[in-house]
């Protein structure tokens, strides 16, 4: 009986134990509720979904935070990427016009170069022209008559002659009357006569290189090439830069043609054509020695 009532005492407390207590009965905020009404356990349904959203929610903004905060760490990296690019292409741009004017400078240091290079070589033809041509003039000077030698048989051609009236007339004109008639002569091909009025303008010292020359030209009409080329000699040394100097090369060079001094002829032919290139002379020139090659 007494064992009996030790085992009665024994279930109701563990009766009492496992019975939850009516006073927390309807207590929706307890961690597990109990004795709730339909409503209730609807409102606690809703309770769990609403922090369950939450909970994502949470969740979400956390994820969108750490997004955005890469995004603007990105942005940040994207701007720097951005200045350095605008940094790297003005150096491009910057070295590309240095390279367009080295380009350029190098341009006109090759053009320079060509020059210098088409100078020298033009230095070295003019050296080996003049040279050419000094020993053309002595050759003249050693193979032909002199000056003096010619003057010297003109005088002995004239002793014991009296005054022609054309002498008389060459000394009452001046030194332009005696060139106005000197040219007119020479153009109606009265070359004797002319020289006469050339010599006289020599005598008075009056346009020695064109009187020398023009002497030459009627020697060189009446066919007299050895006498004509020792006064275009004399006119060429005292003005080497005369306007005629192309036509007095050419008749100089076609009279030693003719006078059988083809060596001659040919350097003179040439110096012509290097000298006076693209003068009529010149075109002369080209032509004849062609056909002496």
């Amino acid at each position: 009986m007494r064992h009996y009532l030790v085992l009665l005492l024994f279930l109701s407390a563990t009766a009492n134990a496992a019975e939850p207590s009516v006073f927390g009965a309807g207590d929706l905020n307890h961690p597990n509720p109990y004795g709730l009404t339909n409503e209730e356990k609807l409102i606690l349904e809703n309770k769990k979904v609403i922090q369950s959203v939450l909970q994502k929610n949470n969740m979400q903004s956390a994820k969108v935070e750490t997004v955005t905060e890469r995004l603007d760490g990105m942005q940040g990296i994207i701007e720097g990427l951005g200045e350095r690019a605008n940094e790297q292409a003005l150096s491009l741009q910057k070295i590309n016009e240095k390279l367009a004017l080295e380009n350029e400078q190098n341009v006109k240091l090759d053009n320079l170069t060509k020059q210098v290079s088409a100078n020298t070589e033009n230095i070295s033809q003019l050296k080996t022209l003049l040279e050419e041509l000094s020993h053309a003039i002595d050759t003249i000077s050693s193979n032909y008559v002199t000056k003096e030698q010619f003057g010297e048989l003109i005088k002995q051609l004239k002793l014991g002659s009296s005054p022609s009236a054309s002498e008389v007339t060459i000394d009452k004109l001046d030194n332009i009357g005696l060139e106005n008639e000197a040219k007119r002569l020479f153009e109606q091909k009265k070359y004797a006569e002319a020289q006469a009025y050339y010599q006289k303008m020599i005598r008075n010292k009056y346009k020695l290189p064109e009187s020398y020359y023009m002497i030459g030209e009627t020697l060189f009409e009446r066919q007299s090439y050895k006498e004509a080329i020792l006064y275009f000699k004399d006119s060429a040394s005292r003005n080497e830069k005369a306007g005629y100097m192309p036509t007095l090369l050419l008749h100089s060079a076609m009279a030693m043609e003719r006078t059988g001094d083809i060596a001659m002829a040919k350097t003179f032919y040439q110096a012509t054509i290097s000298k006076y290139n693209g003068s009529g002379a010149a075109k002369e020139a080209a032509a004849y020695l062609a056909k002496l090659k």
